[in-house]
């Protein structure tokens, strides 16, 4: 009897350690870490609702991976992302990698690319068109011109002034009758041939055609410089940065197309918000603001009685990304959850949900 008692004694003491360790594990597989996400507000990648929840396309994203991955989370607010600050969380969902290069981060996959771009009113006004008029670039297109026709004009008044009196010389004095080639030149280079002037000489015919070869080409390339200096500005069509130097432009305070702008000694006007500027923007007080494009397109879509077009300036690249404090474990699972998601057609939904085009192209 002691013999057998002794045998469950040892028995029990033998199998107790493994029972422990096996209740430890399946409490370890079945609970989940309680990540601290950090954000901060930047619509419309990340921004609180009329409720006080974050919403975005950021948080959103987000939001997908935490629940392919099975984790819990709580949203830490943090006014940017830095070395320092990095350490309060897990990961923080808007990390910049243009703005945050030489901090001590990592980073996931780009998941968006910002851009610079430019607001105006849509819709050709008359005040635009006569602005264009009598912009530097008109007046320089026009003025080549006119040296041209003018270099032309005098050539052919030159050769056939002595055979030609009726058409370039006679009684003329030397300026009327370079006006007179200055007339013909205009007419052959437009096609219109009056008909009431034309050499009549070999030389001069052969000016002449030779003239009109090269008008051809001239007459194309001047058409459309023309119509995009006239045209132009009132379709929107602004080429960054030379436009703007005519312009009368506007930046939100402290973002970096106010950098960009003090860069290439471009003056502007500040505003604390983009809505305060598009309101300047309705009133015609500004012509065009700069500042990134998906921020400037969800601003005017959330403004339903005003239209403006937005069009990307291609320049100041912005990378969005999850960043993590350095050699994190939690970036591998992400970076590997964030591929599938970005290539599923409902990441398109979500970025054509917060930042649609159609109301501002």
């Amino acid at each position: 009897m002691a013999r057998t008692l002794s045998l469950l004694i040892f028995f029990s003491l033998c199998i107790s350690p493994h029972i422990s360790f096996g209740q430890e594990d399946t409490i370890a597989s079945t609970s989940r870490s309680n990540l601290v996400v950090g954000v901060t507000s930047k619509p419309p990648y990340a921004y609180k609702d009329q409720e006080g929840n974050w919403e975005g396309i950021s948080i959103r994203l987000w939001r997908k991976l935490a629940e392919d991955l099975d984790e819990n989370y709580t949203y830490k607010e943090i006014d940017q992302v830095d070395s320092i600050t990095i350490n309060q969380v897990d990961l923080f969902v808007l990390g910049d990698i243009a703005e945050n290069s030489k901090e001590k981060l990592d980073f996931s996959h780009i998941y968006h690319i910002s851009e610079i771009g430019t607001a105006t009113k849509s819709g050709m006004k008359m005040k635009s068109v006569l602005k264009a008029f009598f912009s530097k670039k008109f007046w320089y297109i026009a003025g080549s011109l006119s040296i041209l026709l003018l270099i032309v004009g005098s050539i052919i008044y030159f050769v056939e002034r002595r055979h030609n009196e009726d058409n370039f010389g006679g009684e003329r004095s030397i300026a009327k009758g370079i006006g007179s080639g200055f007339w013909w030149a205009g007419v052959t280079m437009t096609t219109i041939g009056y008909g009431d002037k034309a050499p009549v000489t070999f030389t001069g015919r052969a000016i002449a055609l030779v003239w009109m070869l090269v008008a051809m080409a001239v007459t194309s390339v001047l058409t459309a410089s023309l119509v995009s200096a006239v045209m132009g500005s009132g379709n929107n069509q602004i080429q960054v940065p030379n436009d703007l130097r005519d312009m009368k432009v506007a930046v939100v305070n402290g973002s970096s197309a106010e950098s960009y702008l003090n860069a290439e000694r471009i003056a502007f006007k500040g505003y604390n918000d983009i809505p305060s500027a598009l309101e300047d923007l309705k009133t015609d007080d500004i012509e065009v603001l700069l500042h990134s494009v998906p921020q400037l397109r969800y601003a005017i879509n959330n403004r339903s009685k005003f239209s403006a077009k937005v069009r990307s300036a291609n320049i100041d690249p912005h990378y969005y990304a999850f960043a993590f404090p350095v050699d994190s474990d939690l970036r591998l699972p992400v970076n590997n959850a964030l591929i599938e998601v970005l290539r599923s057609p409902e990441w398109q939904k979500e970025l054509d949900r917060f930042i649609p085009e159609k109301k501002s192209q």
